[in-house]
């Protein structure tokens, strides 16, 4: 699942980061200071590890109206983060990046992660997609 971050800023796409949700876990609170040690408040209930998209720019592409996000990297791995669940807006809809030839191994199983530039789309309603409040 891709799902939009929130920074809280005013502009719906500036401000906010795309990741993708690649699981969802608890750590009990028996073992929270055996996890982290330094950590002095509450620790959030539900946390995400999420790799992460590139930043989105203030406007999108004149061509076609939608912004491009690609795969942020970090010594060739892909950076990710554990982030609190209750930071996470809702899901959204990318569009991969197709070049003159398409990747067999291509489907809707496989592209989100073998496909490396996605097209994040506007067209579409956020309200259709599952919003976490």
């Amino acid at each position: 699942m891709s799902c939009c971050f929130s920074q809280n800023l005013t502009n719906w796409y500036t401000g906010h980061r795309i990741a993708q949700v690649r699981i969802v876990f608890h750590i009990p609170s028996s073992v929270v200071h055996d996890v982290l040690p330094s950590l002095d408040t509450l620790s959030p209930t539900h946390l995400a590890y999420v790799e992460w998209f590139s930043p989105l720019t203030a406007t999108p592409d004149p061509k076609h109206q939608m912004y491009r996000v690609s795969r942020q990297m970090r010594n060739r791995c892909r950076s990710a983060s554990i982030i609190p669940v209750d930071r996470i807006l809702h899901s959204i809809h990318l569009i991969p990046r197709f070049r003159p030839v398409t990747p067999q191994e291509w489907n809707s199983f496989t592209v989100l992660g073998q496909c490396h530039t996605f097209y994040v789309n506007p067209f579409c309603d956020v309200r259709s997609y599952l919003a976490f409040v």
